[in-house]
């Protein structure tokens, strides 16, 4: 026994409703389409469907491609905060340990005028005519920040402290220590200047002497 059905179809529904009388046909009239056989009517739905298919595996492969660079984009930015702050930390330790080894060179006997300041900071490892064994500073720093050689404050010509070279703006802005309370606000490595100033020794004033009595 043949039929004829009407197969409609909206976009938004996941099958066709087949509906009509028999007939001696075997024909499908898609809505909106014209007239196609059952076979075709079928194999366009399929090919929709696939096509449906590989649209959505599409968007959600390229979803998941977005989430995850966002994902490594963060993670990255995260390392590089965590690395600066670990610089800073050591750029605070070095640049205190040669200043702390200038002030003790700066007061080392036998050494006056402009030779109680280093020419160089391998003089704070080995202090020329001075005991082969004695020295104020471990080793000869680097820069942390910049992986490099200093900036340094001069005085004639020695060197009274050292500043980093780097024009990056750091992350650290407060809570330093008492003596690098001007660090404060700094917007630059460079202006991080560990520099040592001997204190100004005042003449002793004579006593007072107690007026006469009236």
């Amino acid at each position: 026994m043949m039929f004829t059905a009407v197969l409609t179809w909206w976009p938004w529904m996941g099958r066709p409703i087949m509906s009509g009388s028999r007939r001696n046909s075997c024909e499908l009239r898609v809505v909106g389409c014209g007239s196609l056989n059952s076979s075709e009517a079928c194999s366009q739905l399929k090919t929709h469907n696939v096509f449906s298919v590989r649209g959505f595996t599409y968007l959600a492969v390229m979803f998941s491609i977005v989430l995850v660079g966002l994902s490594v984009t963060s993670a990255v930015k995260q390392w590089k905060t965590v690395m600066k702050r670990e610089r800073e930390t050591e750029l605070l330790f070095r640049g205190d340990q040669i200043r702390k080894a200038i002030a003790a060179y700066n007061l080392t006997p036998g050494l006056t005028g402009n030779r109680r300041y280093p020419k160089q900071l391998e003089d704070l490892v080995k202090v020329p005519n001075i005991s082969a064994t004695k020295r104020f500073l471990r080793k000869v720093y680097k820069d942390p920040i910049t992986n490099n050689d200093w900036g340094f404050v001069k005085i004639a010509d020695g060197i009274k402290g050292v500043y980093s070279r780097s024009e990056e703006e750091p992350l650290k802005q407060g809570n330093f220590p008492e003596e690098y309370k001007s660090f404060e606000g700094k917007t630059k490595y460079s202006e991080w200047v560990f520099e040592f100033t001997p204190q100004q020794i005042q003449p002793p004033q004579p006593p007072l002497r107690p007026s006469p009595p009236r």
